[in-house]
């Protein structure tokens, strides 16, 4: 009878044993209260579960809290779901040094071989006496069960897109960002760019992956990140709605329960809650894919006002000042001279094209050469643009280039301003000659010759020379019959065909389908720029996007130039937008090509 017994005995041992050695090393916190008052004592417990000894245990650092104690460590095991669960506890008394949310970092715990961590913890601290029924706060990817996901998503994942102004005049600058506000673990990417139809677009920032700020926002801290920061000129009058931008995000979430609000006393406790709370929360992680977007925003742009409009106004917005110099004040007839004039300020200064300038008779003048240097990352844009225009004069004499009118509108003032400069004289001396040499050729006669000498010589060379000229006669007129290609050649080097829309288009055609999407984008916008700047006749490269529409719109083509800022702010934001942009690479090759067509056709 006592044989039984001890068999039941021993079975129960080995499959104790099996238990312990089955289990898998486990590291978790535990503190006794997550919410105290300031120099308030709590226990914090790191339990190791699945191991009855352990070869190393690494505590977190507990900077913004003093210790009260040393780490008491304790060894049990309990039966969990008819299993056997061993572990060790480390228990430690804090007091916070600080209020405020103190996060404490994670704990690691080296076991069997193998390495295990437990999750970072965050602690709230209020002052003395203000904790009287307050519930213990957890991060906000935890979802209790008394939450709505969608509902606690909307209060800590959203866009804001905000701009500094609702009304304007044409060619004021309004101030437009959009962010990303978050509390939650989430991935984002953009499906559909903010529309910003009938304005002139600059970028002020460029978006850096992963680079976020802290921001209040209704009295919590969220995480802020940039989609895009532009300053946006009006060009036309009238009510324009900038378009809501579209975020997909990928949201996850973990679900748990309320914790107790009783304070726990032993370690057994302790480990036997948060059995209890995994049973009820099975660690589940929710997965939710959750599309956002901004709010629609509205701009009233007025028309400038006619009244007292003066004649040399040609849209500048701001706070101007205007400098005009010769960079040549005396110069010979038929040289060139430089006309600087330099427009300093802040308004819509990309907007801004060279002043008219009458000239005297007698002075031609070609297109002028810009350079400029503007701070986009203030607003309203800042800086000079210098317009540098050579001339030149056939005729000597005194020459007075009259007074340069520059006009900007002040919409803070709602007046007209009229810069001018002085005149300026210049001096042009007579065309300098260039004088060329002159050979004469002439027989050198020796003393004491025979004149009949003299005279074979020189019909000796006569003869020559008529042979020579035969010659040279008989070798062009070959030359010709043999070299009919060489003309054809040449012809079909000046005369070279234009190049076709699908050449322009063809570099970012070769990278359509590769694996570097932002590299498609700066391609196509080059082949696109590129098409225009040779299709309009414009006479140099060095010209902006800004500058492009502004072409389009003095060929009367307002929807082309349209079509062409739309593609230019897709390709911008694909370049720059610090999140994975939904591929439309097809659907912007496609854009392109319609626009290119039409302005052929219409060319």
């Amino acid at each position: 009878m006592l044989q039984r017994p001890l068999y039941m005995f021993w079975v129960m041992t080995f499959l104790l044993l099996s238990f312990c050695t089955a289990a898998q090393v486990k590291l978790s916190v535990i503190p006794s209260k997550t919410v105290v008052q300031q120099n308030e004592n709590f226990q914090l417990q790191f339990v190791v579960e699945g191991a009855s000894q352990i070869d190393d245990f690494t505590p977190p650092s507990f900077r913004n809290f003093e210790q009260m104690s040393g780490f008491d460590q304790t060894n049990g095991w309990t039966w969990v779901n008819g299993s056997l669960s061993e572990y060790i506890t480390y228990t430690i008394t804090l007091r916070p040094k600080i209020k405020g949310r103190l996060p404490i970092a994670s704990a690691i715990v080296k076991a069997k071989g193998k390495i295990a961590t437990s999750s970072p913890i965050v602690i709230f601290v209020k002052e003395a006496g203000s904790i009287k029924q307050v519930e213990e706060e957890r991060p906000d990817y935890y979802l209790m069960p008394n939450e709505n996901l969608k509902d606690k998503v909307a209060k800590n994942l959203f866009i804001k897109a905000t701009i500094d102004k609702h009304s304007c005049y044409v060619g004021e600058p309004v101030l437009a960002t959009f962010k990303l506000f978050t509390r939650l673990d989430s991935e984002s990417k953009i499906v559909k760019r903010p529309s910003l139809n009938g304005f002139s677009v600059v970028d002020m920032e460029q978006p850096e992956t992963g680079i976020f700020s802290k921001e209040m926002y209704n009295g919590k801290l969220y995480n802020c990140y940039l989609i895009r920061k532009v300053q946006l000129f009006p060009l036309q009058s009238g009510q324009l709605i900038i378009e809501p931008v579209e975020v997909e995000n990928l949201v996850r979430m973990i679900r748990a329960r309320a914790r107790s609000t009783k304070e726990t006393n032993t370690w057994l406790d302790a480990v036997m809650e948060k059995v209890k709370e995994e049973e009820y929360s099975n660690g589940d992680v929710i997965q939710e894919t959750i599309i956002l977007k901004s709010d629609s925003l509205k701009v009233n742009v007025l028309d400038l006002p006619e009244k007292n409009k003066p004649a040399s106004f040609d849209g500048a917005v701001g706070n101007f000042s205007m400098e005009a110099s010769l960079l040549n004040k005396t110069i010979a007839a038929n040289d060139y001279a430089t006309l600087r004039v330099v427009i300093k300020g802040k308004g819509n200064l990309p907007m801004i094209t060279a002043p008219t300038v009458h000239w005297p008779s007698g002075v031609d003048s070609f297109d002028a050469k810009l350079s400029e240097e503007i701070d986009k990352h203030n607003a309203p844009i800042s800086g000079t643009k210098t317009f540098d225009i050579p001339f030149a004069v056939s005729k000597a004499g005194l020459f007075t280039i009259p007074k340069i009118n520059f006009t900007y509108f002040d919409e803070q003032s709602k007046t007209y301003h009229t810069l001018s400069s002085d005149s300026l004289q210049l001096n042009v001396t007579a065309a300098v000659k260039r004088k060329t040499p002159v050979f004469h050729d002439e027989p050198i006669v020796k003393e004491g010759l025979p004149r009949w000498v003299w005279v074979a010589s020189v019909g000796s060379g006569l003869l020559v020379l008529i042979v020579g000229i035969f010659f040279v006669q008989h070798k062009k007129e070959q030359k010709a019959k043999a070299s009919i290609v060489v003309p054809q050649q040449q012809v079909e080097e000046e005369l070279q065909p234009q190049k076709t829309m699908d050449a322009y288009l063809q570099p970012a055609a070769y990278v359509l389908q590769g694996l570097h999407p932002k590299q498609f984008y700066t391609l196509l916008m080059q082949g696109v720029q590129d098409f225009l700047i040779e299709r309009l006749d414009l006479q140099t490269k060095n010209i902006s996007n800004t500058q492009l529409v502004q072409a389009l719109q003095q060929k009367n083509w307002p929807d082309l130039a349209t079509q062409f800022q739309e593609l230019v702010q897709a390709c911008e934001l694909a370049v720059f937008s610090p999140m994975e942009i939904t591929d439309d690479r097809e659907l912007l090759m496609q854009q392109s090509k319609e626009l290119l067509q039409e302005v052929d056709k219409r060319s």
